[in-house]
């Protein structure tokens, strides 16, 4: 009886690692270990998921900052379906599986790649600039089954630029709490990193902050628009609603697009005096006012 490992990295979507009975997992930062956790809490050999005949085990092999099972050291009791798992600061969750919801995961993990691949696709270098940013939104979107989203681009000025908005009202614009968005943005301009947040409720550490509860956001991704190091713009989205979460693979998949509609944006200059046709075009006047008066302040 198969098995799901799904571990959860901070500010990182959530990774799903399943396990085929009778295999056996040295568990570390190293690269020659058969599951590597890229967290620098973690040794770089840290754990062994051992099969037993009837399940799996987990053992500490010395690591720096230890392994636990439901907050306790981790001493090679049989795992039970649901446990929480600690390497180091990183936490993950423990599930049985039935054969046939292994090969479900395994069929969904094929149709996103394939997805993927169709979006990408879309994202035409024959496309203007305008028609890339209004289908990045989309797929994005699709991707990551969001509510909400947009693009922004840095003009010549080096501020700014709302293109292409969808799903955001008015009201949501000027609730306090569209602060958080502002943020994330902001922090994706600071450092150069993506910012995700792919499930509150799944998350031990974040799912119980009260700050992040106030958001009122189930989830949401920013991912820079970056050619060559330099940052051309990002693309934000989010949901408020509780839905299926979007996974590492999705974000991977939507790192990839973004970087992909980068290069094509480089080689063809925006026309800044163009107006892109979103989705929700009356919003798109309030989010740029919003976003320049919220930005210094976050």
């Amino acid at each position: 009886m198969p098995a799901k490992l799904t571990l959860h990295p901070p500010e990182r979507a959530p990774r799903v690692v399943v396990i085929r009975d009778g295999e056996n997992l040295e568990i570390g930062r190293d690269f020659c270990c058969d599951l590597v956790l890229e967290d620098p809490s973690v040794s770089r050999r840290h754990a062994r998921l051992g099969w037993n005949g009837v399940g799996w085990t987990l053992v500490d092999v010395g690591s720096k900052n230890g392994t636990t099972v439901n907050g306790g050291p981790a001493r090679g009791a049989e795992l039970q379906d649901g446990d929480w798992i600690g390497f180091g600061r990183l936490r993950g969750r423990f599930e049985r599986l039935s054969a046939t919801q292994a090969a479900a995961l395994d069929s969904e993990r094929l149709a996103r790649i394939q997805s993927s691949a169709q979006m990408r696709r879309r994202l035409s270098s024959d496309l203007g600039p305008a028609d890339l940013l209004v289908r990045l939104l989309e797929s994005a979107m699709e991707l990551t089954r969001s509510e909400r989203g947009f693009v922004l681009v840095m003009g010549p000025d080096g501020k700014l630029q709302v293109k292409v908005a969808s799903g955001f009202s008015p009201a949501a614009l000027h609730d306090e709490r569209f602060r958080g968005s502002v943020g994330a943005a902001r922090q994706v301009l600071e450092t150069g990193a993506a910012v995700v947040l792919a499930d509150v409720r799944a998350d031990p550490r974040l799912g119980k902050r009260p700050s992040v509860a106030a958001l009122g956001i189930a989830s949401l991704a920013c991912v820079p628009l970056r050619q060559q190091g330099k940052i051309l713009g990002l693309i934000y989205v989010d949901s408020r609603k509780i839905g299926p979460s979007f996974t590492q693979l999705d974000f991977e998949i939507l790192e990839a697009l973004a970087d992909h509609a980068a290069t094509i944006l480089a080689g063809s200059p925006f026309d800044h005096n163009t107006r892109v046709l979103p989705t929700d075009g009356a919003v798109v006047a309030e989010l740029q006012h919003r976003i320049e008066e919220l930005l210094p302040a976050v």
